[in-house]
């Protein structure tokens, strides 16, 4: 818990990077570069605003901090000439020219201590006018970042308090994690997460650019209908480049190869620090083909991926798995949707009404959220009639398309008869040699199964380091006993 709670003071106290008298002082004594554990002015959004607009953007990030740090003061000094011409004049001639104190007092007919007092004035002008400008390229910032993530989906993130710790943890670390996965089932809330941590960390001074790649859209729709924007290709690698560009606004040139494009992409990521999220991975044809590519970017760069596939088998691979919301969190999201569409009668609902849609999809906020829809056209015990009896609902048959029939129709059936066999485990789950037992198949074959099931996350696994135990989600018990009584 130490270590979490550390991570949200990190995040809590880069949200604003100060700059005082001091740092603007030892940027100008840099000005011509230096050796030096520390530049001041590093950290500022300012100096990312001066190389996004910089023609030459590339170069004067070659040119390395030295040259970095120039362009931010000479920014500030021409602010400071047309308000303070003498002050702007003063501080250029210390420091730009590289005059000794007695020369510069000397040329304006004053004292070298009536100098050293100009002086302090006029860095702390500037200082002022470095505050204002970063406080515009900060908002400015922000607004450029945000733009690149999604609609928020959701009104507020419920009962991941500790996933989210846990995940800020992992991105603000700047020497682990480069590469973060996000892994559950469909519908848990993968996206949801990412898109908040996304938003927790424009917010901050950690990342110089985010971007946002999408490999599938789904949503759901106003009126509790599951729908797939159908249509689109896979993400393939050319095509997270071409993304990749347009994000980040670098120069396109028709002529460009595909590997002068890559060039273009990996050093824009070696020369600042980026977090790329990349959404729905499970879409993308032979994921992990993509993943020795993206090794080849990390550092700085960070990677925050999204997938029903469990990357714990992926070497360097922080991998965060999310699970279904427990009761009290399933009613409290529950309320919250009903309130944001003003379905005042679900809102007042007890919790033993609750407790019945709980019982019967668990804690999926996807599934939750599909039969809030249909709460809205009728009643809660036709609702859940309807879902028990499996009778054919465009919103039941989306749901389940959705979460299981494509993996479902992949499974060997010896995974298939591992899944059926834990729809008898209830909330406990059983243990290896009790789900031997059940299964009736050979204590390899079982072992065998669980693995491949516990990274298309369709088995939880919980217990301790001494004991693990095997359980499934509430909905895709349902799923199963439906297949199984229609099979």
């Amino acid at each position: 818990m130490i270590a979490i709670e550390d991570a949200n003071r990190n995040m809590a106290t880069t949200d604003l990077e100060v700059i005082t008298h001091d740092d603007v002082l030892e940027g100008l004594r840099l000005w011509h570069g230096g050796e030096t554990q520390r530049w001041p002015l590093a950290r500022l959004r300012l100096g990312l605003e001066v190389m996004h607009h910089e023609e030459a953007h590339r170069s004067l990030a070659e040119a390395g901090p030295a040259a970095h740090n120039r362009a931010i003061l000479s920014q500030g000094l021409n602010v400071l000439q047309s308000v303070a011409p003498e002050a702007e004049d003063l501080l250029r001639q210390r420091f730009e020219h590289r005059r000794d104190v007695l020369a510069v007092a000397n040329s304006l007919n004053v004292a070298e201590s009536s100098l050293y007092y100009r002086q302090r004035q006029a860095v702390n002008q500037l200082t002022e006018i470095l505050i204002q400008l970063e406080d515009q390229a900060s908002a400015d910032w922000r607004q450029r970042m945000t733009a690149r993530l999604e609609l928020q989906a959701y009104a507020e993130l419920v009962g991941v308090d500790e996933p989210r710790a846990k995940l800020a943890e992992a991105l603000v670390s700047e020497d682990n994690h480069f590469i973060v996965s996000i892994d559950g089932l469909g519908g848990i809330g993968k996206t949801a997460l990412a898109d908040q941590s996304a938003r927790d960390l424009i917010r901050t001074t950690r990342f110089d650019e985010i971007a946002w790649i999408t490999a599938k859209h789904t949503h759901l729709s106003t009126l509790g209908r599951l729908q797939v924007e159908s249509g689109r290709p896979a993400l393939t690698f050319p095509m997270l480049i071409d993304k990749l560009i347009a994000q980040f606004e670098l120069p396109e040139h028709t002529s460009n190869s595909q590997l002068q494009q890559e060039r273009l992409v990996k050093q824009f990521l070696r020369e600042r620090a980026c977090l790329i999220v990349i959404d729905n991975l499970e879409t993308v044809a032979d994921y992990r083909n993509l993943l020795p590519e993206l090794r080849k970017w990390q550092r700085p760069t960070k990677f925050l991926l999204t997938s029903r596939l469990r990357l714990l088998d992926e070497p360097g691979v922080f991998s965060l798995s999310l699970t279904e919301l427990a009761a009290a969190d399933a009613f409290k999201l529950i309320r919250l949707e009903a309130r944001r569409t003003g379905f005042m009668a679900l809102v007042e609902a007890t919790d033993a009404d609750l407790q019945q849609i709980y019982d019967a999809v668990g804690g999926n906020p996807l599934a939750l959220k599909l039969i809030i829809g249909q709460l809205r056209f009728h009643s809660l015990p036709h609702v859940l009639e309807r879902f028990a009896q499996s009778k054919s609902t465009e919103t039941g048959e989306g749901l389940f398309d959705y979460i299981y029939s494509e993996i479902w129709e992949s499974l060997p059936d010896e995974s298939k008869m591992t899944l059926l066999a834990l729809t008898q485990a209830g909330e406990t789950g059983f243990n290896l040699d009790h789900l031997v037992a059940v299964s009736s198949l050979p204590e390899a074959t079982v072992d065998e199964c669980l693995q491949e099931l516990i990274l298309l996350s369709l088995v939880d696994l919980k217990g301790s380091l001494f004991e693990r135990r095997y359980s499934l989600h509430r909905l895709t018990e349902v799923f199963l006993l439906r297949m199984f009584a229609t099979g």
